[in-house]
């Protein structure tokens, strides 16, 4: 189960990062954006990915639980396709009689796995970066959702 860092408290440092960046200059601004484009397989990218991962994935199921060909899918897109990924995941484990994320997926893994959606919209739309502490327990949170929904949506992987 993925665990949150003791020392992090991930609410105050999203509040403290969405306080600061507004009031950057350009220029900072610009500096950070380009240290992110030349080390694009960085902590920030990988978050990102890893929380639209499981987006995608939550998007996809939900979809297909309530659709029964191309044509149901195509209609239903417009309805999910700006649902937050905490709802999508959550609409999901419903389908399978699982009413409570936080108590089947653990208390630590749903709460970082929220916490990753919040940083990953800060990354995508701030483009900055992250302490490197908050990573690994953000990304294994975002792994192990990703994991359960393949689970209980019994997907079969191709192999690669």
């Amino acid at each position: 189960m993925a665990k949150a860092a003791a020392d992090i408290d991930y609410v105050a440092n999203l509040l403290e990062l969405r306080a600061t960046y507004p009031t950057l200059t350009p220029r900072q601004r610009l500096s950070i954006i380009r240290q992110r484009l030349r080390d694009h397989h960085f902590g920030p990218n990988r978050l990102v990915t890893a929380v639209s991962a499981v987006e995608a994935l939550a998007r996809s199921l939900a979809m297909h639980v309530r659709a029964r060909n191309k044509a149901d899918l195509a209609r239903l897109y417009s309805s999910y396709k700006d649902r937050s990924p905490k709802t999508l995941v959550a609409d999901c484990l419903k389908t399978k009689g699982i009413t409570d994320p936080s108590t089947h997926l653990g208390e630590d893994t749903w709460r970082l796995f929220c916490h990753a959606v919040d940083y990953r919209n800060l990354l995508a739309h701030e483009c900055t970066y992250l302490g490197l502490d908050k990573f690994p327990s953000l990304i294994a949170a975002c792994d192990e959702v990703l994991e359960e929904l393949v689970k209980q949506g019994q997907v079969r992987e191709r192999g690669i």
